[in-house]
């Protein structure tokens, strides 16, 4: 939480929201200290919820959508939603995200996913909280950017008005890597973003993930291309992705150097 206060620092902006990642396999409780933590910034804290073991390997047939939709988590969410309903501040909660994609095992395009099954989960999930009497909890369904064209796998995944409060839309430009390239903002966001809006009208939209890699084209100008198309939208609100990539992704970060550092304050100022 230190390092992305600084970050905000850095760029002139207060901390709205931040989002943190937790993973069923390591069985934690509902994570409190970091909720209050979070508030007692003036952020709202959004969690990140994974149901699977992420050292694992993106296909694990213990996390497929089938397996939470009948039950076999059902003792670990009813704890945390138990916990959920005795805290006392609003957090979001963004289950099972890019469902759309095949890197993840819930997902649509893993071995056993389907669209069925996840919309299943998604609402078991949401209804455990909701008997438990979780009131303060927003619930965010957060496809990827539409990926080779599949326009239909976010549409049928979409669990329903009565179990979603907040949409959010990952997407990166990770430059010119294998499988990959440059991609303008718009490019990137503009067929993904009508089509939420249109299954969800009346719920916010967020960028809820985004980054930029550093191959292949102007970083500082991307990002300064990029929050000025999303000022022409009505998105409302934007989490950066503000984590160095490892080895075998790029550096994402707004923070990257003094020149993206420059183009992202400036236009942030702005927007």
């Amino acid at each position: 939480m230190q390092r992305s206060q600084a970050a905000a620092q850095q760029l002139g902006k207060r901390l709205d929201v931040l989002t943190v990642y937790e993973a069923f396999v390591w069985e934690n409780s509902l994570p409190t200290m970091f909720l209050e933590a979070a508030a007692a910034t003036g952020c709202t804290p959004e969690l990140t919820w994974e149901p699977w073991d992420p050292r694992a390997g993106k296909h694990q047939a213990a996390y497929t959508a089938g397996q939470i939709a009948g039950g076999r988590y059902d003792t670990y969410v009813r704890a945390w939603a138990e916990q959920a309903a005795s805290y006392d501040k609003p957090f979001r909660l963004r289950f099972a995200h890019e469902m759309n994609g095949d890197w993840y095992p819930w997902a649509v395009g893993s071995p056993g996913g389907s669209a069925q099954d996840y919309v299943a989960a998604y609402r078991r999930v949401r209804g455990i909280f909701d008997d438990a009497g979780a009131k303060r909890v927003e619930w965010v369904w957060c496809p990827n950017v539409i990926v080779n064209g599949d326009a239909e796998a976010i549409s049928r995944c979409y669990p329903g008005d009565n179990f979603v409060d907040i949409v959010g839309v990952d997407g990166y430009n990770f430059g010119d890597r294998p499988g990959h390239q440059w991609t303008q903002p718009a490019e990137l966001f503009g067929t993904t973003l009508p089509l939420v809006t249109q299954l969800a009208p009346g719920k916010p939209v967020w960028i809820n993930e985004v980054g930029c890699g550093d191959q292949g084209g102007d970083k500082s100008r991307w990002i300064s291309d990029f929050i000025s198309w999303l000022a022409s939208t009505d998105v409302r609100g934007l989490i950066w992705f503000e984590v160095d990539g490892n080895p075998d992704a790029p550096d994402w970060r707004l923070t990257t150097s003094a020149a993206t550092t420059a183009a992202a304050t400036a236009a942030l100022a702005s927007w």
